[in-house]
């Protein structure tokens, strides 16, 4: 009866075993059509962990901010709220600070930088570091997320070119300066014959 129940237990523990073998011998060979292998056979899953992916532009062209932040290249530094904070208040650090050095930003073009430190003044310190924070939210992701989002919105607006007027455009704006001051002086008169008739009365 030993016996049996040995043998027994034994082929059921062989059963178990080449179940599991053949599962993971499935499971590395399967690929469903619409896996990413074999949708895009000849692209890199892993190629934006490379070195080479970091973004640098050439100075001597005009060239656009795409709006790729390199998070390697900007500082992150949680720190305690000023407002109200509710039952989180003086225990979590969900306000967010980002900052960077704005000369050796290598992922923004030299030409936006100038319009850059021109207007965010303000914000830029002594040592040419570009401070950005957000408390917008309890949580330290969105707020970073903020962060980020302000910064981008900073350098397509320092990216921003004047429009170039033409002809027409500047005939019509010529038009409306001549029809507001038109307006201007009739207010004015009529304002001095208010005057005036009050005098007289």
């Amino acid at each position: 009866m030993a016996l049996r129940r040995f043998r027994s237990c034994f082929t059921k523990l062989q059963v178990v075993a080449n179940y599991h073998s053949f599962v993971r011998l499935c499971s590395s060979t399967y690929k469903s059509k619409y896996s990413i292998e074999n949708i895009y056979p000849n692209s890199d899953p892993n190629f934006l962990r490379k070195v080479e992916f970091k973004q640098t532009y050439n100075n001597d062209t005009e060239e656009e901010f795409t709006g790729y932040i390199p998070l390697d290249d900007i500082s992150i530094k949680a720190v305690r709220g000023s407002g109200p904070g509710g039952q989180n208040v003086n225990k979590v650090s969900s306000k967010v600070e980002v900052r960077f050095h704005v000369e050796s930003a290598t992922w923004i073009p030299e030409w936006i930088k100038k319009n850059l430190i021109e207007n965010e003044k303000g914000r830029i310190t002594k040592d040419g570091d570009l401070v950005v924070t957000s408390e917008k939210t309890r949580t330290q992701m969105l707020n970073q997320a903020d962060c980020l989002d302000k910064v981008r919105e900073m350098i397509y607006n320092s990216a921003k070119k004047p429009v170039e007027m033409t002809e027409e455009y500047k005939k019509v704006v010529a038009k409306r300066l001549a029809k507001a001051n038109m307006e201007r002086l009739q207010r004015k008169r009529a304002d001095s014959l208010k005057k005036k008739n009050r005098r007289s009365e």
